[in-house]
């Protein structure tokens, strides 16, 4: 038997352990680092989600409805409106689309309604503020104002006369 062989040096052990604690050490810096690149790309997918489904909605809304004279503008609840009007079984009807409290609202009403309240809407989305203008016979402008300040606005043509 070999007495050199046989002797274990604690140089040996603590080298050991070193490299798993290196391993380690390496191992949570890579996921620190991957979680931190993570958590910034949600953030800024939400942002230009908020920022492009709020335009998206209005303009696809457009879209549906236009048809001859059935969308237009109007002042209600103290700011400007965007309304879409149906005929549904013979009676008229108005979507509205505006901003209320902090959101993009939806309200499907009977077109001989004088009275009702803009908190009776659907909330769609979560804004600071949605103004509309007509630019001209054809055209229309949404503006978007997001819960960060950015601002976003779209140009709508209305196909129909």
């Amino acid at each position: 038997m070999n007495p050199a062989s046989n002797k274990r040096h604690v140089i040996d052990t603590v080298f050991v352990i070193c490299l798993l604690l290196l391993f380690l050490i390496s191992a949570l810096t890579i996921i620190a680092i991957g979680a931190s690149i993570y958590k910034k790309n949600v953030a800024q997918t939400s942002e230009n989600y908020a920022q492009r489904v709020s335009i998206a909605y209005v303009t696809e809304k457009v879209r549906q409805s236009d048809q001859d004279g059935k969308v237009f503008v109007q002042e209600l609840f103290g700011q400007n409106v965007l309304v879409f009007q149906q005929e549904v079984k013979g009676d008229l009807y108005n979507t509205f689309i505006y901003s209320y409290d902090g959101y993009l609202m939806e309200l499907f009403a009977r077109d001989d309604l004088n009275n009702f309240y803009p908190q009776t809407g659907q909330k769609i989305l979560k804004i600071h503020s949605f103004d509309v203008e007509k630019t001209n016979d054809n055209l229309l402008k949404a503006t978007v104002t997001e819960e960060d300040g950015s601002e976003e606005a779209v140009f709508i043509s209305i196909h129909s006369n």
